[in-house]
């Protein structure tokens, strides 16, 4: 019997961006403690996306999400996902960065950290490589499926020989994040890689239709010998094969999951839970929709854009677009930041029926080769838009740049933040420092930086003005800051809104974004002022990341104020409309 690992992507797709707003440090905790007794060969926690969301949504630093997972996981590894240039961004960063963020990652307890270029380069993940072997951390770099070119031409193999002749490389994952591959191209591919590299090929599957479980045991038969899966309904939510359904599948062939059954179902039973109604209904709704060839957070987004403009019937459509931009722009893949852009790009052509009017400027900057060398020609209109264009070339962030513009005493990983997300980052510190903390040491003890995190966590989410706890003759006191008094003849600000009790009720913002009062510039708005509403009418939407989410009244009564205009940014807490429930 051929035993088949199971790794983990449950925490992954649970606080993936901007689905993360509602996941907070200790429900990851939770989790990961189950998922620990399920068997898996290691439990991804963190990507682009999902660092992105503790930053954005929940101004959390995902050094101390990493850690409430490590502390609960037990012996399993815990992993985080990487670009090799970019990291957890879209700006690139110097090689100094990169290893004081490997360095980070090591010390808050990551065992494994898997890579990958949107662009198949090695060499772009030469420094992550070279850093992870250095801290004794696994490598996995990682071979991303693209619409283009086919999977016969020869450049898929030589890109799989390059990336497993980095330095330390454990295994090589081949992903198809997209459902670009049939079950046979698929297995195509994973046998190429398994005899071109002599590596164990790791293989992740993202598909519509129902399609991940089929594609993943044609990798598993074609010699694949681990495979990414998430457990239960998040499975479904991520498009993705689930832990159990693979089970079952396999039972019967040669092949068997490792994983334990039990500890998979308990598992599932508590990270259900978990899942917010209108993810679950989203995804619900993609089962019975047109199966396309998008990465699941890249369709949503177009999905929620096309149906703004009445076009939902232009998916399809949208769909065969992006094949044709990811061959025009050098055989771009779809993976991040390109696959955005891609993806907007090819929406751009079919919504104003024009190609290559104007360009998005990451493709701009793709196609000038500043995201590393292409694996195709560009189109000559396309270079020609680009050379127009002419989007700053922006050199890689040094960190002792980013040190030198810092406040004084941030921590080495708070720096590899800044350097990725700069005003994220300065909210997140800022956020620290508001909180004032007095330390008063009397034996020397250390206090441990989770504990400190967990004090402040329990003053924001309580009517508490300050938590004291005393451990080993140290005592720690964190105080909430002094409420922020309204801007006269503004909107308060986030501190000010528990401080007034005016008998209103306040819709304040789940995330970052910009807010539309319309669901298009020539509709007409959601809601007035003096306007009776009811629970679940729909206030306004905020975009993030192209993603329009509606923001909906949670009480019935009537809107007497609007407080943000339209077109205009908000941050995570702002106010942005009060009701009169009485």
């Amino acid at each position: 019997m051929n035993r088949v690992a199971y790794i983990d992507t449950t925490l992954r797709d649970l606080a993936t961006y901007p689905w993360g707003s509602s996941i907070d440090a200790n429900d990851l905790a939770v989790a990961a403690g189950v998922l620990a007794e399920t068997g898996a060969q290691a439990i991804e926690v963190m990507d682009p996306r999902g660092a992105r969301a503790a930053l954005e949504l929940r101004t959390e630093s995902p050094w101390d999400r990493i850690r409430a997972v490590v502390r609960h996981a037990g012996r399993t590894p815990v992993g985080i996902v990487v670009h090799g240039t970019m990291l957890w961004h879209d700006r690139l960063v110097g090689p100094d960065v990169i290893r004081q963020f490997v360095l980070s990652a090591s010390e808050a307890g990551v065992g494994r950290v898997r890579a990958l270029d949107p662009l198949n380069n090695a060499e772009a993940l030469d420094t992550v490589a070279s850093a992870c072997r250095d801290a004794g951390m696994r490598f996995v770099p990682t071979l991303i499926a693209g619409p283009v070119p086919a999977i016969e031409d020869p450049r898929w193999a030589r890109e799989a020989e390059a990336l497993a002749s980095l330095p330390g490389a454990s295994a090589l994952c081949v992903s198809d994040g997209g459902g670009h591959l049939s079950p046979s191209q698929l297995a195509l591919l994973v046998a190429t890689a398994t005899q071109r590299t002599q590596l164990p090929v790791e293989v992740i599957v993202q598909a519509p239709g129902g399609l991940a479980p089929i594609l993943a045991q044609a990798a598993i038969a074609a010699g694949a010998r681990a495979v990414y899966c998430a457990a239960g309904p998040v499975a479904m939510t991520a498009a993705r094969p689930s832990a159990e359904t693979l089970r079952v599948a396999l039972a019967g062939t040669e092949n068997a999951l490792s994983v334990d059954r039990d500890g998979l179902y308990a598992a599932t039973r508590i990270i259900g839970g978990m899942l917010t109604p209108d993810r679950l209904s989203l995804a619900a709704a993609d089962l019975f929709g047109p199966a396309v060839a998008l990465p699941p957070d890249l369709e949503a987004a177009l999905v929620s854009r096309l149906g703004r403009l009445g076009m939902s019937r232009n998916l399809v459509d949208v769909a065969e677009e992006v094949r044709l931009v990811a061959g025009e722009i050098g055989n771009a893949t779809l993976a991040y930041p390109l696959g955005d852009a891609v993806v907007s790009q090819a929406a751009d052509h079919i919504i104003d029926g024009e190609r290559w009017r104007e360009i998005e400027p990451v493709l701009a900057s793709a196609a000038l080769g500043r995201y590393g060398q292409l694996r195709g020609s560009v189109a000559g209109e396309v270079l020609a838009r680009a050379e127009a264009a002419a989007p700053t070339q922006m050199a890689p962030v040094a960190l002792a740049a980013v040190a030198a513009d810092a406040p004084r005493g941030v921590s080495q990983e708070d720096l590899v933040l800044l350097a990725q997300f700069p005003e994220s980052a300065e909210r997140l510190i800022a956020r620290r420092q508001s909180l004032r903390t007095e330390v008063a040491d009397e034996e020397g003890a250390a206090i441990d930086r989770a504990l400190l995190e967990t004090l402040i966590q329990a003053v924001e989410g309580s009517t508490e003005a300050e938590v004291s706890v005393e451990l080993g003759g140290a005592r720690v006191t964190v105080r909430r800051a002094a409420p922020v008094a309204a801007v006269a003849g503004g909107t308060a600000g986030p501190g000010a809104e528990s401080a007034i009790d005016d008998g209103l009720h306040r819709i304040t913002s789940p995330m970052v974004g910009t807010l539309y009062r319309a669901p298009s510039p020539d509709a007409d708005p959601f809601v007035a002022e003096g306007q009776r509403v009811e629970v679940g009418q729909t206030l306004c939407l905020i975009e993030a990341m192209k993603l329009f989410n509606e923001i909906t009244a949670d009480v019935a009564g009537v809107v007497r104020r609007i407080c943000v205009e339209n077109a205009h940014g908000v941050e995570y807490g702002d106010l942005l409309v009060l009701i009169d429930p009485s």
